[in-house]
């Protein structure tokens, strides 16, 4: 019977270890190890082998459920054997079915080397190297498009002098920025996934390790990532929290006003982000035209003051919130 590659992968995992009920954090540990994928992959995997097998979920003969654990395999008749002396030593996993029974249902004997336990540093490696890339690149997105916007907006903005070539140079600051920012807190994200074992414990280590980005910029808007990652998937498991449907544009809503409200406080410390750098070192440059003073006045300031600031210092935070989110919360295809 054909069995696609991860499907018998999970297959051979249960007969390993057959002696024992495998949790499902284990299974998409072993098996979904590169990818983020929801319980419904999980069960679909076993209803296939369990096809495959010919098996019954209400009287299982080969996979049995283990209510609000995982799947443990159950047959009995398990054949195990090894190379010859002097070849390198494999496990061979083989699933004996009736041939009276099912005889179209016969999986090949697979030969395999015997997995090694993953152990939890290695894990935290794996899950960081997954998770950073793709935060850094959903939030380098975002400021490409920020920063793009915000350059068309500032050129036409009434009594502005900006040339319109200022919006691709605003977009690779923004996208570098991004890609800088969203790589340090999303690696910290993962890191936080993979140490922290209980709920109680989870949203205390999203929050610090999302802080651990250097610099008051860093610790306030990745303690904000994490408070807000921490709020939006509270109730999920199994490895990296990945919502789905509406709660994943809910999860991405939460994790941007978090990370805007972090913005307002940097502000309101002293400390210009991306937006009101560039206009402190336009302002002090002689005929510089980057200026944002012409964004200010489209609010009814005279100048670029404590209002557009603070519009400017959450709209920047929020839109990296978005882009952070959408790296992290984004499912890799099978």
């Amino acid at each position: 019977m054909p069995l696609i590659p991860r499907y018998f992968d999970l297959l051979l995992l249960l007969i390993e270890r057959r002696r024992e009920a495998v949790h499902r954090r284990e299974i998409f540990d072993r098996v979904w190890a590169d990818a983020i994928v929801s319980e419904s992959a999980l069960s679909q995997a076993v209803r296939t082998i369990r096809k495959a097998l010919d098996d019954d979920p209400r009287e299982p003969r080969f996979i049995r459920t283990v209510s609000r654990h995982g799947y443990r395999f159950v047959f009995p008749d398990v054949i195990e054997e090894e190379e010859e002396e002097g070849a390198v030593r494999h496990a061979t996993a083989a699933v004996p079915v009736a041939a009276a029974q099912a005889p179209e249902a016969v999986i090949p004997e697979a030969v395999t080397p015997e997995a090694v336990p993953e152990t939890p540093a290695r894990r935290a490696a794996r899950l960081v190297a997954n998770r950073w890339p793709r935060a850094s690149a959903g939030a380098a997105v975002a400021g490409i498009i920020a920063g793009f916007v915000g350059g068309l907006i500032l050129a036409f903005a009434p009594g502005s002098f900006a040339p319109i070539a200022i919006a691709p140079v605003l977009a690779v600051i923004g996208g570098g920025c991004g890609a800088l920012g969203g790589g340090g807190v999303g690696a910290g994200l993962a890191l936080a996934e993979a140490i922290a074992r209980s709920r109680r414990s989870r949203p205390f280590a999203l929050i610090l390790f999302g802080a651990m980005g250097g610099g008051l910029e860093g610790v306030m808007i990745g303690g904000g990532a994490g408070l807000g990652f921490a709020i939006a998937t509270r109730r999920t498991e199994l490895g990296f929290a990945v919502p789905r449907g509406g709660k994943r544009w809910l999860a991405a809503c939460v994790i941007a006003l978090c990370c805007g409200l972090a913005g307002l406080a940097i502000m309101f410390s002293g400390r210009p982000l991306a937006g009101g750098t560039i206009h402190v070192i336009a302002d002090a440059a002689d005929g510089s035209r980057a200026t944002l003073a012409p964004l200010g006045r489209l609010i009814g300031e005279p100048d670029f003051g404590p209002v557009s600031s603070a519009i400017l210092a959450f709209g920047e935070s929020a839109v990296f919130g978005i882009g952070l989110s959408y790296g992290l919360m984004r499912r890799r295809q099978r």
